[in-house]
């Protein structure tokens, strides 16, 4: 399976009430969030030789999709991964205003340093669309990505 996080909406995006102001406003707060997370993070990795979990500082890197080129956060579309040239990619994180798919969706980050963008991701959408969208994961609030996710979002919101 994989670490994953979910998210749905009740209805397309571009359908629910002030569908369009609300993407806009959740990646304008997206993008507040991402401005304060540092350069370097840190992240467990596990060391299958010994069996012991360590936790080192590596860039805060997003790229785009695929994991090259650039993110993209404008009004209809959010679309990024972590750094491939890094290993530090895995499955794109993917939300867009026009979106017939959007009953159901995932994205799995293997704890790679952009999992804590996904996690941003998440909560700036909740906050802007409220019971239109909700999302779960696989992680609680000790994950090192929801930590420091819920410590900058509180800051900025």
């Amino acid at each position: 399976m994989g670490y994953t996080h979910y998210w749905n909406f009740k209805k397309n995006p571009k359908d629910v009430k002030d569908g369009s102001k609300k993407f806009a406003k959740a990646v304008k707060l997206l993008k507040k969030c991402l401005a304060k997370v540092p350069a370097e993070i840190e992240v467990e990795t596990y060391d299958w030789q010994n069996g012991t979990t360590n936790k080192v500082k590596v860039p805060f890197v997003l790229k785009g999709g695929n994991g090259e080129g650039e993110p993209k956060f404008t009004d209809e579309l959010v679309c990024f991964n972590g750094d491939a040239s890094m290993d530090y990619d895995h499955e794109t994180c993917y939300l867009a205003l026009d979106n017939d798919d959007y009953e159901f969706d995932f994205c799995k980050t293997a704890r790679k340093p952009y999992d804590v963008a996904v996690c941003l991701t998440l909560l700036c959408f909740k906050k802007t669309f409220g019971d239109d969208f909700s999302y779960s994961s696989d992680g609680n609030k000790d994950d090192e990505g929801w930590k420091m996710a819920h410590n900058i979002f509180d800051e900025i919101k």
